[in-house]
């Protein structure tokens, strides 16, 4: 347990300014220009050896980097309006359901084995259902085919069925609304640290 716990050691006023730019709510514009200007990640074996570090060095090297990741995971793509969730369960389907109904419990496994989803399935099962739902007020555009109860307008799709009892399928009309395969694959593909070093390299111009 020993090898594993790190000290905090106070630094003065340069540790109450990083505390305050990391969780001041007054601040959230500067933590949009923090995170746009951030480099890409710290290697963790950096920190292994580490017995002490100071709350600035803490922030700025490795809370920066949880920040970094929340927002490629909650944020949609500029690119194709996709989360890498839900890309990755568009990808599980033309890789090994392209032509057939996949229960959604079934499904959720699946990308959780062949995508290398950390998170659970539970927030995968989530997120298949909602590129399913085709009721009034839940999305521009189903991806998916709503094959059982995936709930109502009247409760916001709280009301779906169980992961266990409803299918889903890719939908026909995908291959026109995403351009053509070789697009689309190109889309799938893309890394979201390319378009996060575009977006940093333009915020240079603004801020």
């Amino acid at each position: 347990m020993d090898r594993h716990r790190v000290q905090f050691v106070y630094d003065g006023e340069k540790d109450d300014e990083s505390i305050r730019l990391a969780f001041d709510k007054s601040r959230a514009d500067d933590r949009k220009i923090w995170i746009a200007r951030a480099s890409g990640g710290t290697d963790p074996r950096m920190h292994e050896n580490l017995n002490q570090r100071t709350y600035s060095e803490f922030i700025n090297e490795e809370l920066i980097d949880f920040s970094r990741l929340d927002i490629r995971r909650s944020v949609p793509n500029a690119i194709d309006g996709l989360k890498p969730s839900q890309r990755k369960v568009l990808y599980t389907l033309m890789q090994r359901f392209e032509k057939s109904e996949v229960r959604v419990a079934q499904l959720a496994g699946a990308v959780a084995h062949s995508c290398a989803y950390h998170h659970g399935e539970e927030p995968l099962i989530n997120t298949i259902v909602r590129l399913a739902q085709d009721f009034v007020g839940s999305g521009n555009l189903n991806l998916l085919q709503p094959i059982g109860q995936f709930g109502t307008r009247l409760t916001g799709g709280e009301d779906c069925a169980s992961a266990r009892y409803i299918y889903t399928a890719l939908r026909y009309c995908n291959a026109e609304v995403l351009c053509a395969n070789s697009v689309y694959y190109f889309i799938l593909h893309l890394s979201h640290l390319h378009l996060w070093n575009i977006l940093k390299n333009l915020s240079h111009f603004f801020f």
